[in-house]
């Protein structure tokens, strides 16, 4: 952790404390003091943390070294903020040849007396980060938090090796943390990103006049082959959330709701390719996993993902099961105030699919949170409901049209299903003549991908034409895809 930053945090929308094992506990207490040891001699310029490092930590001071004495303005750019602070600060503190003289631990002793790196002195009043929770890898491996989870994400703090008996901090895992956190406050502040490192590095150096990036960004030693060296050298910095993919999967194993999201949204989205390659099938388990847990946004997922993704194809009935999926995971993602659940959810209540009792007043109960939770189609299944209930005692024609007056007042804007709405609303109340217009203007409306559902709009225009009006009698979830 740089002496500038005065915490560092990965936040993703991940775990929380899971169960551990009694015997574990002795393991994650040395973890624990193995950090707070770390954090409390870096807060004092005491160069004796250095020996708290772990191996891997020390090379990645030696590949610092390197970049200073040796990397091109290009390489600089490619290195994250705070490693990219911290070369040029060796430039800046440094002649090539007293850094080319320190071995990797000497790198990591000279940062750290310095004040270069390391973890603040906490203000007046603070406290030293310390870590709320310590799940442990195979391999002689941890990852600590530094808080503990919010409700929605959880806060990744440091990795930790077991080597020689004893734990040892990975402060590089934590520079991908760091340098985005930089980068939100270089976007807050508005300063241009090259103007705040020059103030960074300033004041690291102690120096004034700051030292201009332009000179800084010269390499110390012109060397097309260290160069060369640097870029097969150079670190795997995504690698640093390979061990907190393996703490989620350690705790969503263990039962814990946030976890199973997380890792079910991460393997489902593929968003992290390098370290956790897509893969649907497994991510939707475990986000259903999750749902079923009570985790209301992963239900929201799921819904999103079975109805965006793995719905039948076009022509094909979903299956009995596929429905009942369906639902269950609707109610509680409505529940758990999703609005387009809420829409999704009352339409099951009305159709009395998925396993539900037909209700077209819950439906439309339903519709009409989602509607003020701004479902933009809500207010057209209300009207539908209301009107075209098949159970005489819950169907309110005059409501309906009133509910329809706003889409009335907007039917020159409207899709073919609007106005197919309107003249269901128009017939329940026997104003048959207007309902046949406005049936009309919904085949005339009707696009091109939508033309399997013309049969059963023109059957509506005829029972109008005829005096009848209509009720929805069959379950949609049970019909082919259109």
């Amino acid at each position: 952790m740089r002496r500038w930053m005065p915490t560092f945090a990965l936040v993703l929308a991940l775990l929380g404390p899971s169960r551990v094992a009694a015997d574990d506990l002795a393991e994650m207490n040395a973890v624990s003091r193995a950090w707070d040891r770390y954090a409390l001699l870096s807060s004092r310029d005491d160069p004796a943390a250095a020996d708290l490092l772990a191996a891997s930590s020390l090379r990645h001071y030696g590949f610092l070294r390197d970049a200073a004495l040796y990397a091109s303005p290009e390489q600089l750019r490619r290195l994250p903020l705070v490693d990219r602070v911290l070369a040029y600060t060796l430039r800046g503190g440094l002649d090539a040849d007293a850094l080319a003289a320190l071995d990797e631990a000497a790198v990591a002793r000279r940062c750290l007396r310095e004040g270069w790196c390391g973890v603040a002195a906490p203000e007046e009043g603070a406290t030293l980060p310390q870590l709320s929770h310590v799940t442990l890898l195979d391999g002689g491996r941890a990852v600590g938090e530094l808080a503990p989870p919010t409700g929605s994400q959880f806060q990744f703090g440091p990795e930790f090796a077991r080597e020689g008996g004893a734990w040892k901090v990975r402060t590089e895992s934590t520079v991908p943390d760091e340098s985005a956190r930089l980068q939100r406050q270089i976007a807050q502040t508005g300063v241009p990103e090259a103007d705040l490192l020059q103030q960074i590095v300033a004041g690291l150096l102690g120096a004034d006049p700051a030292p201009a990036l332009a000179v800084l960004d010269r390499p110390l030693r012109d060397d097309p082959a260290a160069r060369t060296r640097l870029n097969e050298t150079w670190p795997r910095y995504e690698q640093a959330y390979r061990a907190r993919i393996e703490a989620l999967r350690r705790k969503a194993e263990d039962g814990d709701g946030l976890a199973m999201y997380g890792l079910g949204a991460l393997l489902y989205s593929g968003a992290l390719p390098a370290v956790a390659p897509q893969d649907q099938a497994g991510g939707l388990a475990w986000l259903e996993r999750a749902s079923d847990a009570g985790h209301a946004p992963a239900a929201a997922l799921v819904l999103e993902a079975l109805s965006r993704d793995q719905r039948p194809p076009r022509g094909q009935a979903p299956s009995p099961e596929f429905v009942a999926r369906l639902a269950r995971h609707a109610r509680r993602a409505a529940e758990g105030g999703n609005g387009p659940a809420m829409a999704e959810y009352g339409s099951l209540l009305f159709n009395g699919a998925g396993g539900l009792a037909r209700d077209c007043r819950q439906a439309e109960e339903w519709s009409a949170r989602a509607e003020d939770a701004g479902v933009p189609t809500a207010r057209n299944d209300r009207v539908w409901f209301l009107a075209t209930c098949p159970i005489a005692a819950q169907r309110d024609p005059h409501r309906a049209l009133a509910l329809a007056g706003h889409l009335i007042a907007n039917a020159d804007t409207l899709r073919f299903a609007e106005l197919d709405t309107i003249a269901a609303a128009l017939a329940a109340n026997g104003r048959y003549d207007e309902a046949a217009g406005y049936q009309q203007r919904a085949l005339d409306a009707l696009p091109e991908e939508a033309a399997a559902l013309r049969p059963r709009l023109q059957r509506r225009l005829q029972d109008y034409r005829a005096g009848r009006d209509w009720v929805q009698d069959f379950d949609t979830y049970a019909e082919p895809m259109p």
